[in-house]
């Protein structure tokens, strides 16, 4: 009457912390393990989705006849939507999502139900130092992201958030040259030198040694927001520098 893998239907009866208790016909119940209720989402407990009295259709998994017990599945019903990422995401791919978790680490985006992607802090700004990402983003924003990897097995998708727009590092490296006069703000002053604010969102640094005013500490002579003119004497790319 239930063989492995056909569809049956029943009435949930009982809600136990590790799964439901399902009635398929009178003296013969099955088990939906709560491991086997969502392909995606994270179930603390069977109340979250269904209630007593509900009738629910699911897939037989195992039979224990010895034990007299039946293992059913309730996400069996649909495919798993990470069985069919292939065919719907590729690497380099733009794709939209909300904001749903905001972590020390980076930032999870659904981009589609039940398949979130990571943002790293590292690729949520070219220019800034992101420390959480809740310095950036917020819980329920919309982001424009690039997959820039996806790794079906682990279920992971890793995002960037950053790779949408060109980096800005590589403009400024074409407008400013080694030799060339500009003037720029002071921003930070720590003990090596003084830190510049450039275009883009870029810094700039000028170490102690060339300093037009002498010193141990660069906040001896300089303070910040001050205005200086400077040349530039060095431009390295490969350590955005």
């Amino acid at each position: 009457k239930y063989p492995i893998g056909s569809r049956v239907k029943g009435r949930v009866t009982t809600l136990a912390e590790y799964g439901a208790f399902v009635e398929l016909e009178k003296g013969i119940e099955g088990l939906i393990h709560i491991s086997e209720m969502s392909w995606t989402k994270s179930i603390h407990h069977p109340s979250q989705i269904l209630k007593v009295d509900d009738t629910v259709e699911a897939v037989v998994l195992n039979i224990d006849k010895d034990n007299r017990r039946i293992s059913l599945g309730l996400k069996q019903t649909t495919p798993d939507p990470w069985s069919l990422i292939d065919e719907k995401y590729h690497v380099g791919q733009r794709v939209t999502g909300r904001v749903k978790a905001l972590k020390e680490f980076g930032a999870f985006v659904e981009i589609e139900e039940g398949i979130e992607g990571l943002i790293h802090n590292a690729d949520i700004s070219w220019t800034k130092r992101v420390r959480h990402a809740r310095e950036e983003l917020k819980k329920g924003q919309e982001l424009e992201t690039i997959i820039l990897g996806i790794d079906k097995e682990s279920r992971r998708i890793t995002l960037g958030l950053k790779q949408t727009q060109e980096d800005p590092f590589y403009t400024i490296t074409k407008e400013l040259r080694e030799g060339d006069t500009i003037k720029a703000r002071v921003v930070d002053l720590p003990k090596p030198g003084v830190v510049v604010a450039l275009n883009y969102g870029i810094e700039g640094f000028v170490p102690l040694n060339q300093l037009a005013r002498g010193g141990k500490k660069a906040k001896e002579n300089y303070q910040i927001g001050e205005e200086l003119e400077l040349k530039v004497i060095r431009v390295d790319p490969s350590h955005r520098r």
